[in-house]
C-alpha cells in the first residue's frame, strides 16, 4: 500500500471516530440546554466560524465563479446535513450513541453501495459483488443484534 493511500485511509478512521463522538456530545448538550435546534445550531456556529476563517485564509476566486455554474442539486446537501446532524442529536439522548451509530451506519453503506453501484450523484462507478452484499448483510445482521439487545 502506497502512502497516499495509506494516509488517506487513516484519514477516513479518524474522521469516522471523531464522527462517532460529535454527535453524542451534541446530543448531551441537547439535553443539558433542553433543546435539539439550539444544539445543532451551535453545532452549525462554530462549524461555520471556523470552515469561514479556513475559506478565506485558502481564497480562491475560481471556486466562487465556479459554484454559480453547478447545478442546484448540490445545495440539497446543506439542508441533508443539518436534518442528519439535528436527527442525531435528537435521537442520541434517546436511542443510545450505540444505536443511533448502527442504525446510521448500516442505511449509509446500503444508500452508498447504490449510488456507486450506478454512478449516481457523479460517484465513481463500483459495481455490487458478493463480497460488499455479504458485507452489508453482517452489517445489517449486526445492526439488529445491537439494537435488539
Amino acid at each position: 500500500m502506497n502512502l497516499q493511500l495509506t494516509s488517506w485511509i487513516l484519514l477516513a478512521v479518524f474522521s469516522g471516530a471523531l464522527g462517532g463522538i460529535h454527535v453524542p456530545i451534541n446530543g448531551a448538550l441537547s439535553m443539558r440546554i433542553q433543546s435539539t435546534m439550539v444544539a445543532t445550531w451551535t453545532f452549525y456556529g462554530i462549524a461555520f466560524a471556523l470552515n469561514t476563517v479556513v475559506v478565506l485564509m485558502q481564497w480562491d476566486r475560481s471556486a466562487f465563479v465556479a459554484l454559480a455554474s453547478v447545478p442546484r442539486w448540490y445545495f440539497i446537501a446543506g439542508v441533508i446535513s443539518l436534518f442528519v446532524v439535528a436527527s442525531g442529536t435528537y435521537l442520541m439522548p434517546r436511542l443510545g450513541a450505540v444505536n443511533v451509530f448502527v442504525l446510521v451506519l448500516s442505511s449509509q453503506m446500503i444508500l452508498r453501495m447504490v449510488i456507486s453501484h450506478f454512478g449516481w450523484l457523479d460517484s465513481p462507478i463500483a459495481p455490487v459483488n458478493m463480497f460488499k452484499l455479504l458485507g452489508a448483510l453482517f452489517l445489517i445482521a449486526g445492526a439488529i443484534l445491537v439494537v435488539k439487545n
